[in-house]
C-alpha cells in the first residue's frame, strides 16, 4: 500500500498529466454553493473518479469535479463539491484534497459550507466569516504518524482562520454591500441533525453555526502552512424560539437562494488578494 506522501504524488502527477496550471488558491464549494465553479476562466474540469486516490462524493448536491483554471487573473484550484466524513470516509480520505490542492502549488484555502445557526443574530441567508472553530466530530485527520516532510507533529491552531482575510472580507463586504457576520462555526459528525438538547450545549461552549463537515480540511490546511478563510451559508436557524422539524429541501433552497451573493463576495475576495 502507498504512504500519504506517493499518494499525493500519483494524483499530482495525473492531475499535471492534464494541465500546467499552477494554482495559487484553492477552493472548496459546499452544499448548494457550486456557482464559483462555473466563473472559472480557461478551465480543465477532472471528475473526481478519475484522480488516484481521490474520494468520491455519494451526494447528489455535491457535482464532484475538482475545476483549474483562473478567476479575476489568479489561478485557482476549486472542488466541485466535497466529501463528508458521514459518508464513510475516513478523516485522511476527506482530506487528501487539501494535500492534492497544496502539492499543486496553492497557498491559501477558501472554504464554504452550508450551516444552521444557533446565534439569534444570524438570519437565514447570512453569511458567517469563521473567526475561530471547535472540532466535535470525535476524530481528527493528523492522528496516526505525522510526516514532517507535510506539516509539523503539533500544528498551532491558533488563528487558524487568517486574521488578513477576515480584514479583506470585512472590507469587501461593506464596499459590496453584503451582509457579513463573524461567527465561531462547530463541526460535528451527523448525518442526522441535532437535537434540541445538542443545539443547546453547542450554543453554552460558544458556537454560533453547527455544520458537518469544513473543520477536517481547516486541521489539515493549517497543518500544510496554507492561510485559511472560512465562511458559512446559514441556511435553517436552530435557536430553542424558532426550532422545528429539520427541511433538508428547505436548507438547499436557502443554500442556492444566498449562492449569487457568496459567489459574487467569494469572487471579489480572490480579485483582491
Amino acid at each position: 500500500m502507498l504512504d500519504l506522501k506517493d499518494q499525493i504524488n500519483s494524483a499530482v502527477g495525473y492531475i499535471r498529466g492534464q494541465t500546467e496550471i499552477v494554482p495559487e488558491i484553492a477552493v472548496i464549494l459546499g452544499t448548494g454553493l457550486g456557482a464559483v465553479a462555473r466563473q472559472v476562466e480557461h478551465s480543465l474540469e477532472i471528475p473526481y473518479e478519475r484522480i488516484p486516490h481521490f474520494p468520491v462524493s455519494t451526494l447528489e448536491a455535491h457535482a464532484g469535479n475538482l475545476v483549474l483554471g483562473a478567476i479575476q487573473g489568479k489561478k485557482v484550484v476549486v472542488m466541485q463539491g466535497r466529501c463528508h466524513y458521514y459518508e464513510g470516509h475516513s478523516m485522511k480520505e476527506i482530506t487528501f484534497p487539501i494535500r492534492v490542492m497544496k502539492a499543486l502549488g496553492a497557498e491559501t484555502l477558501i472554504v464554504s459550507n452550508a450551516a444552521g445557526s444557533m446565534n439569534d443574530h444570524l438570519e437565514l441567508g447570512d453569511i458567517m466569516l469563521i473567526t475561530d472553530h471547535i472540532n466535535l466530530m470525535g476524530d481528527n485527520p493528523l492522528r496516526g504518524i505525522n510526516d514532517d516532510s507535510l506539516g509539523p507533529r503539533y500544528p498551532d491552531m491558533y488563528n487558524a482562520y487568517s486574521p488578513d482575510l477576515i480584514d479583506l472580507v470585512c472590507t469587501i463586504a461593506m464596499e459590496e454591500k453584503i451582509r457579513v457576520r463573524k461567527g465561531v462555526f462547530v463541526a460535528v459528525a451527523g448525518p442526522n441533525l441535532e437535537t434540541p438538547a445538542e443545539y443547546r450545549f453547542l450554543a453554552g461552549i460558544g458556537a454560533d453555526a453547527v455544520g458537518m463537515s469544513t473543520v477536517p480540511e481547516v486541521i489539515v490546511a493549517v497543518h500544510s502552512s496554507m492561510k485559511v478563510l472560512g465562511l458559512c451559508c446559514i441556511t435553517d436557524k436552530c435557536t430553542p424560539d424558532v426550532l422545528g422539524p429539520a427541511d433538508i429541501e428547505e436548507i438547499i433552497r436557502v443554500a442556492n437562494e444566498t449562492e449569487p451573493k457568496l459567489t459574487r463576495l467569494v469572487i471579489e475576495i480572490i480579485r483582491q488578494m
